[in-house]
């Protein structure tokens, strides 16, 4: 019987093998699991979801398009969503331009699924970190306004020590 608490946990391969793999060590990690065959797929199941994904797993090279697609699409729907990127085809360049994007690691084939279980158990960590601090600026704003500099309160004395 699943959690409907668990955190969901998509992963995007094209080939099936690796997709049940990978579903099955998420499972086991505690997570749900959602997959998809492609990017086409990835990017309706990111943009037809109510909540993003906390975690985005997605191979780079795919017969439909490259992970790049899934990863851009995946981290504008929410800045919480974390998204390892695993690849066969690993360059330096590919890792740099995945890190860059926003990539929360970048993985080469073969790998271990406990090691990618355990990375994903960290990454969802810095999701739900990012969430949290999210929600409390925003308490905390609603709380206390800032000014244009971006400081709380209103003691005269230390606006003028900052500005």
């Amino acid at each position: 019987m699943s959690d409907p608490s668990a955190p969901v946990v998509l992963v995007v391969d094209d080939e099936p093998s690796l997709r049940e793999v990978l579903g099955i060590t998420l499972r086991r990690s505690g997570f749900e699991v959602a997959t998809a065959a492609g990017v086409r797929s990835a990017l309706a199941a990111i943009a037809g979801r109510d909540q993003p994904f906390p975690l985005v797993i997605t191979d780079l090279v795919m017969p439909d398009g490259s992970g790049m697609e899934v990863l851009d699409a995946a981290r504008e729907r929410s800045d919480e969503t974390q998204v390892i990127v695993i690849t066969a085809f690993s360059t330096v360049e590919s890792a740099l331009e995945a890190m860059r994007r926003g990539a929360y690691d970048f993985v080469t084939k073969p790998f271990s699924p406990a090691e990618l279980g355990e990375l994903a158990k960290k990454a969802i960590e810095k999701s739900q970190i990012v969430e949290e601090n999210r929600q409390l600026r925003a308490r905390l704003s609603s709380l206390i306004p800032a000014d244009e500099h971006g400081l709380f309160g209103d003691d005269t004395v230390m606006r003028d020590v900052a500005i």
